[in-house]
Formats: C-alpha cells, structure tokens, sequence
C-alpha cells in the first residue's frame, strides 16, 4: 500500500499490516474476491467498481484496475484504484466512453461472426443458437447483466477456432481418424489465440478456451477440473451440448432434445456443473429450449454440423 492509499482511508502501516484487503474494500460487482481471482487466472487484467472504507467508517466510491504481474519473483496482483467521487464529469465522460466502446466491440464480434457465416453458415448457426441457450441458463442462474452479456459474446464465438480446419474433415459423414479427431479438439486453442489479443470487458478467450472441459477433468485440451473452470464455461459448455444433441450432424440424424437432457442430467455432477444443469431443466420444463425448428433441413442436406 502506498502513502496516498493509506492518507486517504487514513490509516497509518502498522494498523493494515495484518488486516485482510476484504475488511475496507468492497465489490459493487456480483463476483466476489475469489471470482476475482478466479478470473485473473485466465486474464491479465479486470476492472471492478466498488468502495473503500475509512476509519471513521464512511465509504469511498472507486473504480479499480487488477493487474497480473511477477513481483519478486513470484506471483502477485496490482491494483491500482481511482476515487470516482471526484469530478462526477469525468466520470460521466468515462461512461460515454465505455458506451461507445461497447458499440465498437458490437461492430468486431459482428465482423468474426460474418467470417464464419462466408466459411460455414450451419457452424454459425449452432453458435448462435448455444449463445442464446447459455444467455437463458445464464438469466436463470440468476447471474448480473455483465456477466450474462460476457456469456452471450462468448457462445457466439466459441467455435471461431473451426475456421482453420478443412471443410471436408468438419463435414465428413462417417468415422473421423483419431488425427483428424485431434486436429477438431484443437480448435479450442486457435479461437482462445484469436480471440485474446481483443481487448473485451470480459474473459471471452478463456471462456472459449475451456468449452470442451468437464467438471470431473475428462474433457479437453487441459483437462480442468470444475474448480479450476469459470462459470461461464460451465454453462456454455451444457448449451453447446445440449444444441449439438438436439440438431442434425453429418455422421448422423438429430436425436432430440429430450435425448440430450437425459444426457446432461445423466452426467450432472459428473462431467456438467449441477447448478447449470438444473437451471437448464427450468428451461426445457417451462417449453423455453426448442430446436425442433432447425431439424428440418436435414432431409436435403443443409443442416450441418460437428
């Protein structure tokens, strides 16, 4: 802690040293410290907007910027925060600034998501599809607008990495080679290598880094355990599996939606979150998961997918 920190919630050293950073700062964001932590593990900064507060107990608004860093050789955590309390114009130039920089961002998911369509329609489908499901787990879970949004650009894009594998193995119609499987498993890696140079307000790359993983370590390209995950992949990871059992592949006719929430709930707790999993049978029970729709053009061979 420097001197300005310690002068402005006027402490002196000795009284923080062996206070825990929790007792004066808090989150007005949904994510706790632990998410916080959670999520600098895949991304080398978030900004979070909460309060710190003074001694004589009032509290100060702030905005503050996480940063991971290597600090003597080991592994630490920079935050460096701004008292919002000063000058509400530049705060309202800064939220107008955010604002626009949101609509830029539209403007890029936009331009990736039309390069897939150009590549492969029927891959673009099913990820707007799955991004629409994991928004409607999401809202059910009750999870903040922020988060919910970060979901929703992240589905749409989590097959990006499909785009460097070859037309002919994504929609071959029998048995893949274990190599041509592997090549398929990688694509995970490209669309985490594509997607982490943009700068977005949430952890996209790592989301779509980790949509093939399950909770009990058996899935891929790190074999995470449900801990080591962020929630938001945990739901993308259900919604990508329930839209790919419920929709038409190459290799084989759709089985259903009711076939894949059997599947899910039969691997709940083992390989799917349970808590995404449950949020999920709210949907299907209440007639909000229907992808009958999109079954139709299988009979002409429009419908595909892998």
């Amino acid at each position: 802690m420097n001197i300005s920190l310690l002068s402005t919630l006027n402490y002196s050293r000795e009284e923080l040293e062996n206070r825990n950073f929790s007792d004066f700062h808090f989150s007005s964001d949904s994510e706790n410290i632990k998410s916080l932590f959670e999520y600098l593990s895949f991304t080398d900064r978030k900004i979070v907007r909460g309060s710190f507060l003074r001694k004589d107990g009032t509290l100060i608004p702030i905005k503050t910027k996480y940063t991971k860093i290597i600090y003597q050789g080991k592994s630490a955590i920079l935050s460096l925060s701004d008292d919002v309390s000063i000058g509400f114009s530049k705060e309202q130039i800064e939220i107008e600034h955010l604002q626009s920089l949101r609509e830029k961002l539209g403007g890029v998911v936009q331009t990736i998501a039309s390069a897939v369509i150009a590549r492969d329609s029927y891959t673009a489908g099913h990820q707007q599809r799955v991004s629409d499901l994991a928004r409607k787990i999401a809202s059910r879970m009750g999870l903040s607008p922020h988060v919910i949004e970060g979901i929703r650009v992240a589905a749409s894009l989590h097959d990006i990495g499909k785009i460097t594998i070859p037309s002919d193995i994504l929609n071959k119609s029998f048995s893949l080679l274990e190599m041509e499987f592997e090549l398929i498993k990688h694509h995970t890696n490209v669309g985490f290598q594509i997607l982490s140079s943009i700068d977005f307000p949430w952890p996209v790359a790592a989301i779509v880094y980790q949509h093939h993983e399950f909770i009990d370590g058996s899935g891929y390209p790190l074999g995470l355990e449900g801990y080591m995950m962020l929630t938001e992949s945990k739901i993308v990871c259900v919604a990508d599996v329930v839209e790919a059992m419920s929709t038409h592949r190459p290799y084989r006719p759709a089985l259903g939606v009711e076939t894949a929430m059997g599947e899910i709930n039969r691997f709940r707790g083992v390989r799917f979150d349970p808590d995404v999993v449950d949020a999920c049978n709210d949907l299907y029970n209440n007639g909000e998961i229907n992808f009958n729709q999109f079954n139709s053009a299988k009979q002409n061979g429009e419908c595909r997918y892998f």
